[in-house]
């Protein structure tokens, strides 16, 4: 049931952060570069956004990808099926240093708003890296 409300809910936000900001639907699809038949599908959740478009209509309504995604009711367990997704999807960037940087700063994103505790490992310089003589 999750799958189908989140192209609503993403939608949703878009419609009212667009009213929020006076935007009329017209003018922020010619400024996407879409029809305003198609971004009535995307508010009215009646069609799938892609993340490509859903940055495209970030970037025009100046506000962070991350404001669209839902929040994420539910937390994901060790050996959940999500947790797969999104090791495949991380895959799937293979080795694009932007989208894997972006993927990282939205997932860093959502972990803050749920006040998740987040262990980084701490960068090492080319010095540190190389071994010592004892």
């Amino acid at each position: 049931m999750a799958e189908r409300t989140f192209p609503l809910r993403v939608g949703e936000r878009i419609r009212d952060l667009r009213k929020k900001k006076r935007v009329r639907q017209s003018k922020l699809a010619r400024m996407v570069g879409i029809s305003p038949g198609a971004l009535t599908h995307f508010e009215k959740g009646q069609r799938s956004i892609s993340l490509d478009w859903l940055r495209t209509i970030a970037d025009a309504l100046d506000t962070p990808i991350a404001y669209f995604l839902p929040d994420g009711e539910k937390k994901i367990g060790v050996g959940d099926p999500r947790e797969k997704r999104l090791l495949a999807a991380w895959r799937l960037l293979g080795t694009h240093a932007v989208l894997r940087r972006d993927f990282l700063s939205l997932m860093e994103h959502l972990g803050a708003r749920k006040k998740v505790r987040r262990v980084v490992a701490p960068r090492l310089s080319f010095r540190e890296t190389r071994t010592r003589p004892r």
